[in-house]
């Protein structure tokens, strides 16, 4: 089963607060989602590109790049580059609020 199927916030935060535990620093992580989730508030016109079935995955990562490249972990841009993938970007808020319990 592709862990993006089964639609769990829940599943995809723990999985990337193991990664990040492993890998990075969860407490970064946990910010950079929260930043993510404040742009796409913010720019609702860029959740809507990003969201967006028409739109290819090739260019949502080009945008996820020109926005987001500079400034995030490359944790945090695969779990971008997951959700594009799936067409969930709409989970970013979810996962957020999940990685947030989860460093509690």
């Amino acid at each position: 089963m592709d862990i993006i199927d089964t639609e769990n916030h829940e599943t995809l935060a723990r999985a990337l607060f193991s990664i990040a535990t492993e890998r990075w620093h969860p407490s970064i992580v946990n910010y950079e989602l929260a930043e993510i989730d404040g742009v796409l508030s913010s720019y609702a016109i860029l959740e809507r590109t990003l969201s967006n079935p028409g739109v290819p995955a090739s260019e949502k990562r080009e945008i996820v790049t020109d926005v987001f490249g500079g400034i995030l972990s490359p944790i945090s841009l695969g779990l971008l580059d997951l959700l594009i993938d799936g067409n969930k970007i709409y989970m970013v808020r979810e996962i957020s609020k999940s990685y947030r319990r989860l460093l509690k």
